[in-house]
């Protein structure tokens, strides 16, 4: 039966809303195959035809998640002057991110305090790092080790700037989060941060 059968996406669609159920309550490690069929009110036989073992559906519904989080990140404003880093359009590639991280703050939040062998959030940071990489200018023989380690340092300074933001959400308007960051990548952070705790 095709992915694209609206019956298979309902099953599938009921199947990751059990996940997310049952980690809200479980750890991981403790939710059961049958437990998960419960929830998504479906049988063993139904399960194993999708996914192999709860690890299959793990892995495979985190990489799902992380492609939709790949698919919102843009990173041009690497490439922008500092004179230019203000510029609407790269405010605007921030808000696209910041808007689609606070619609599925929840889920995030959730798989965020997940303990895995590789973490969702080092994951999050390593797509925004990457993405970084592809889109500054390469020279021939590869990328720099100051230009990983720019990535690496700003993949981190934007999530855990996300990951505060929702945590104090009723605090911080996500306008004043793209603020921050505008200014952030305009001024520094050292000066950014020194002028707010005034």
């Amino acid at each position: 039966m095709p992915q694209t059968d609206l019956r298979v996406v309902k099953t599938l669609r009921q199947i990751d809303r059990a996940l997310l159920e049952c980690l809200a309550e479980t750890p991981f490690e403790k939710i059961t195959v049958e437990q998960l069929c419960r929830a998504a009110l479906i049988n063993r036989s139904t399960f194993y035809k999708y996914y192999q073992s709860k690890y299959d559906l793990m892995e495979r519904y985190l990489q799902r998640t992380l492609d939709a989080f790949r698919r919102q990140v843009n990173v041009a404003f690497v490439n922008a002057s500092p004179d230019r880093i203000h510029h609407l359009i790269y405010q605007k590639n921030f808000e696209t991110v910041l808007r689609f991280l606070y619609k599925h703050r929840e889920e995030y939040i959730m798989l965020w305090s997940i303990p895995l062998e590789q973490g969702v959030f080092g994951r999050m940071v390593q797509v925004v790092h990457d993405a970084i990489l592809e889109t500054l200018p390469t020279p021939p023989e590869g990328p720099t080790l100051y230009a990983d380690l720019y990535a690496r340092l700003f993949a981190s300074d934007m999530m855990t700037m996300v990951r505060w933001w929702l945590r104090y959400e009723d605090q911080v308007t996500a306008a004043e989060v793209q603020e921050l960051m505008n200014r952030n990548m305009k001024q520094g952070m050292f000066r950014t941060f020194r002028e707010l705790m005034k």
